[in-house]
């Protein structure tokens, strides 16, 4: 299978491009590493739902609306609460990206159909190309590099070109705190790590795979909720 990410959002991405009001593009994303996103529970009392391997639900037709949906539209409302503050404590370099452009996720809000679908097609994007790719290991790790590079080029042109500006219009003003945030991104990302490499399943690099995408996402997540937090000064004044 291809890498989870970014290799399988080169597939549904341009969507986006061709059409960026018919599709939400962190929908798109997001959806088409959802199947993945079941390993992280392999060894776990979660693992099977009815006797059936939840890995297993998710990369087939049903696991679309029973698993991948709902973890897609879970994830995205998470990830546009925190863009904003995230997007904004990123470097400004390299330009030709543009990474604090992203924080204007934080103000994009799609109609709810339109992430529904985008959801849908990004998860199924994953299931076929695994299924094309699963059983032939060099076109496997093809695939992988390639949809690494293409997923590259990609934002390389989205940030060249302004483009979530020009979807959007301009993220808003933050207030940076670059030690508190990155502090604590970085206190949850390493107590994660070691937590997962001890977790059942840990000697599985699929499960590990998801597990640390997992842990970086909620890094960022804690620091963005931690950032956001009145300190106790402002919330006495307050």
């Amino acid at each position: 299978m291809p890498l989870t990410f970014p290799s399988h959002a080169a597939l549904p991405l341009p969507l986006k491009l061709w059409r960026p009001r018919w599709f939400d593009g962190v929908a798109l994303v997001i959806g088409s590493a959802s199947p993945d996103l079941a390993y992280a529970l392999d060894g776990t009392v979660l693992e099977s739902v009815r006797g059936i391997a939840l890995y297993q639900l998710a990369h087939g037709p049903a696991g679309l609306p029973l698993f991948c949906l709902p973890v897609t539209l879970a994830c995205a409302i998470l990830v546009r609460r925190a863009a904003p503050v995230v997007a904004a404590h990123l470097p400004a370099r390299p330009v030709w990206l543009a990474p604090r452009d992203y924080g204007v996720l934080g103000a994009s809000r799609p109609a709810f159909l339109v992430t529904v679908l985008s959801a849908l097609l990004g998860a199924a994007s994953h299931q076929v190309w695994d299924a094309v790719t699963e059983h032939a290991p060099v076109a496997d790790l093809a695939s992988t590099v390639g949809g690494a590079i293409a997923s590259l080029l990609l934002a390389v042109h989205i940030g060249r070109r302004r483009l979530l500006r020009a979807w959007h219009g301009d993220p808003p003003a933050v207030a940076t705190r670059r030690g508190r945030f990155w502090g604590a991104a970085a206190l949850v990302a390493v107590a994660g790590t070691v937590l997962i490499s001890q977790l059942p399943g840990a000697f599985l690099v699929h499960t590990t795979g998801a597990r640390l995408i997992g842990v970086f996402a909620l890094s960022l997540l804690t620091a963005s909720a931690l950032h956001t937090a009145p300190s106790p000064e402002r919330a006495t004044r307050h």
